[in-house]
């Protein structure tokens, strides 16, 4: 069922670039604050909590028409944070889900006007990208905070019952400038074993391109 999931959002993104009139390649860096938390069936108590992602982009800029491509390599770090109640000296104690993803989403970008002859590059143009993307958990770190002082484990994704090693879901953002605000849907659980969990993260980065 996984695979079928994952061919079918591949699918779509070959569709859509299968139309793309690329006048040049393109690459650049992203780099910005990612706000994430988990669903996890039967649990509402999850939080966002903050933390950074980054990487390269290699995009097919067009140079009159409104469709384009491009693929991105970014660390993210995500995860989750809840609430859950107070020890024995009535503090409250916090368990939060820090994981490390490598994540890889196949973006169709389209221009939401036409190019004028003013405009110096695409970053003068909003765009929408939409896609599939896939990760790469690499780690995860189980945290407990009481009284603003943490205790951390490492999670290797190697080990039973532990964080999944492959993520995938769907990913859209909005562009303007040099900034994108992009929010991924994760459709796999994000560990092995337990209650559904799927991650969300919403980023807002800073995206140049040369």
């Amino acid at each position: 069922m996984k695979d079928k999931k994952l061919l079918i959002l591949l699918l779509f993104w070959l569709i859509g670039t299968g139309s793309v009139m690329a006048q040049r390649l393109g690459g650049g860096l992203m780099l910005g604050p990612a706000f994430s938390t988990m669903s996890i069936s039967g649990n509402d108590s999850t939080r966002f909590r903050t933390d950074f992602t980054g990487g390269v982009r290699i995009a097919l800029i067009p140079e009159r028409s409104i469709i384009g491509a491009e693929i991105d390599v970014l660390y993210s770090r995500q995860g989750t944070s809840s609430k859950k109640g107070l020890d024995e000296s009535n503090n409250t104690i916090r368990y939060m889900e820090k994981s490390h993803y490598i994540n890889v989403p196949l973006l169709l970008n389209i221009y939401l006007r036409k190019w004028n002859d003013d405009d110096e590059d695409e970053s003068m143009i909003p765009r929408l990208r939409i896609g599939p993307q896939i990760g790469f958990c690499v780690g995860g770190n189980d945290i407990m905070e009481v009284k603003g002082k943490k205790k951390q484990q490492f999670i290797s994704p190697w080990e039973p019952g532990s964080f999944n090693r492959i993520d995938y879901g769907v990913t859209a953002a909005l562009s303007y400038w040099f900034v994108e605000v992009r929010y991924t849907f994760g459709m796999a659980n994000v560990f092995k074993e337990g209650a559904k969990s799927t991650n969300h993260v919403i980023s807002v980065t800073w995206s140049d391109i040369w």
